[in-house]
């Protein structure tokens, strides 16, 4: 894919991966609200990407992220904070019924689209 497709498709993913999910079970909702910190933080550089095609304020905004300065501190800073996402959302027992089921699915998808935004947010920034 080129820099042009890879950013509509990076486009196309961004909203999955933070809007407010209708979630059915009350653990699962708690659980989604707890994560609110990791999509805030997450959610300004990838909403960066999404609107502008890069995320240059990052490297420039030492107030608030004083220990990015290039795309791999980006990576490993992202990486870090989806990893936790993940590892909160698997955290939970196991679902027992359909509409936990439901949500780990949800809350497990939105996972998989912060890593796929991820990939895609660096792929665009090499073709930049």
């Amino acid at each position: 894919m080129n820099t042009s497709a890879d950013l509509e498709e990076y486009r196309k993913l961004f909203w999955d991966a933070f809007h407010r999910p209708a979630l059915k079970v009350d653990r699962y909702a708690e659980l989604w609200k707890s994560l609110d910190l990791i999509n805030d933080v997450l959610a300004g550089p990838f909403f960066s990407m999404y609107e502008n095609g890069h995320i240059q304020y990052i490297f420039e905004d030492k107030d608030r992220f004083p220990n990015i300065n290039s795309v791999e501190d980006f990576n490993v800073w992202a990486t870090y904070l989806i990893n936790v996402y993940h590892d909160e959302v698997e955290s939970l027992d196991k679902p027992t019924t359909k509409d936990e089921e439901y949500d780990l699915h949800v809350l497990r998808f939105q996972t998989e689209t912060k890593k796929k935004l991820l990939a895609l947010a660096l792929k665009i920034l090499a073709g930049n």
